[in-house]
């Protein structure tokens, strides 16, 4: 590679790790996603840093964990003092542009990035079947056109798959009966049920009052009527899921198509990823907001359609923990541009051209504000801070004294994350050392206070709530 690439980041929404058929799921067909992997490296390792859209993506755009951006969930406030990617490459002589969803809150994207499309009213978090082709159309004409000398960074955020939280909301409002009822498809015609359809009810008291309660502070209307489906009901989301995956490849099939055809295609590094997974019945939940790997790990893939950039075809890489932080690191190493100082990344440029380096032994995850992940190559640590007495809105940890339950899973021999062995006594210097690995990655976080009065909000709303489940 002679020359700084072009770079083009591709991402989609509320897309699980294995939902791509390349690798071994046969629930669906995305032949474009498996080009991609066919001409990179996947990282099957590869984690988001918080399982919700708005905190994981300002992690994509700063390098940074959601408690250190100001964005700990959708309705966070990303801090002004910190550079996000389209600034920092724009400042390193690169054109930046963005097509599609941003939804990094308290930023504005037009100003930072210069943007082909994002409609004329901001992109929220739905509406692909409006959005997405748009942003197709958005990024041919882009393709087609641009003769610049500079390299460009395009970044094109997909919605799909996150539509399937639009089917899940018609059934709010009414029953609906399972498509074998309404003559839709036959029953062979749907995926199965999710091997760990049944969970462990053992679980911190965060995700039980923001997931499982009568009155769950996330989507309780859904909640309500899930309660209500059968089996044929959750294996018919589960089809619809894959349906909406298979959609938004469609979208980046047409996107690879026209980049083979055009001079950038050789020096033109790809990266695709999604913020964050999709439940579809796992532990009989849906959405994200959880802590279990169908929600917090995701497809990572660095690649590249010509022979222009260094890249082994078609590997994957199943021995690096990858985290969403490591997107900015990467598009800088291979800008050659400097990482802004105190992020948390580290780039997987080495890895892709197969180099031998020291590289971080877990991945740390957050999610909704007070919860808490460690994940190492045999365990999955998950627990939870207690809210605050009086609450100072600077997010909390490290603090051993404030930690709550703990789930603890054996990944090697419990994958789909069934039994919890927390309560086992011969587990307890496995939550020792993992509890170690937690409180010395959250000393090295730059937290700052939230100061933003709807965030304030939400965190003494939800706080409350917490408090008097502990109390009770």
């Amino acid at each position: 590679m002679n020359q700084r690439p072009n770079i083009l980041f591709i991402n989609t929404d509320q897309h699980s790790w294995d939902a791509i058929s390349a690798y071994g799921n046969p629930y669906l067909h995305t032949p474009n996603i498996d080009l991609i992997h066919q001409n990179g490296v996947s990282f099957t390792k590869s984690y988001c840093t918080d399982p919700v859209c708005a905190a994981a993506r300002s992690s994509w755009a700063t390098g940074l964990y959601t408690s250190e951006t100001g964005v700990p969930f959708n309705g966070g406030q990303l801090h002004p003092d910190i550079p996000d990617i389209g600034q920092v490459l724009k400042k390193g002589g690169y054109r930046s542009f963005h097509c599609g969803k941003w939804h990094v809150p308290g930023r504005d994207v037009r100003e930072s990035f210069e943007v082909l499309y994002y409609g004329n009213d901001n992109i929220g978090a739905g509406g692909a079947a409006y959005y997405d082709s748009a942003s197709t159309h958005a990024v041919a004409d882009f393709l087609t056109n641009y003769d610049e000398k500079e390299p460009f960074y395009l970044q094109i955020g997909y919605i799909d798959p996150h539509d399937v939280c639009e089917y899940l909301h018609n059934h709010e409002e009414k029953r609906i009966p399972n498509p074998v009822e309404q003559g839709i498809l036959s029953e062979n015609e749907l995926p199965p049920l999710p091997e760990n359809f049944d969970y462990d009810i053992r679980e911190t008291v965060l995700n039980r009052v923001c997931r499982r309660v009568d009155d769950a502070l996330i989507h309780s209307r859904i909640l309500k009527a899930v309660r209500e489906w059968d089996e044929l009901h959750w294996r018919y989301f589960r089809w619809n899921y894959y349906r909406f995956i298979e959609k938004v490849d469609a979208e980046i099939g047409r996107v690879l198509s026209l980049l083979q055809q055009t001079s950038f295609n050789d020096n033109t590094l790809i990266i695709f990823s999604a913020d964050h997974g999709e439940a579809c019945g796992s532990h009989q939940l849906f959405q994200k907001f959880a802590l279990y790997e169908e929600s917090v790990r995701v497809p990572f893939i660095v690649s590249c359609l010509g022979e222009g950039i260094s890249i082994e075809k078609e590997r994957f890489d199943n021995t690096h923990f990858v985290s969403g932080v490591d997107l900015l690191p990467t598009v800088c190493d291979y800008a050659n541009i400097e990482t802004p100082e105190g992020s948390q990344g580290m780039s997987l440029r080495p890895l892709v051209e197969g180099k031998d380096i020291n590289w971080r032994e877990h991945a740390y995850i957050e999610s909704n504000y007070w919860g808490r992940a460690i994940i190492t190559d045999q365990h999955k640590y998950v627990t939870e801070y207690i809210p605050k007495t009086t609450e100072d809105f600077i997010p909390p940890g490290p603090d051993e004294k404030q930690l709550g339950l703990v789930q603890l899973f054996d990944k090697q021999n419990d994958p789909g994350e069934n039994v919890n062995l927390a309560y086992e006594p011969n587990y307890q210097e496995v939550i020792d050392t993992c509890r170690d690995k937690l409180l010395k990655q959250e000393s090295q976080l730059n937290r700052q206070k939230i100061v933003h009065k709807g965030p304030q909000n939400t965190i003494t709303n939800w706080g409350n709530r917490l408090q008097d489940f502990w109390q009770n």
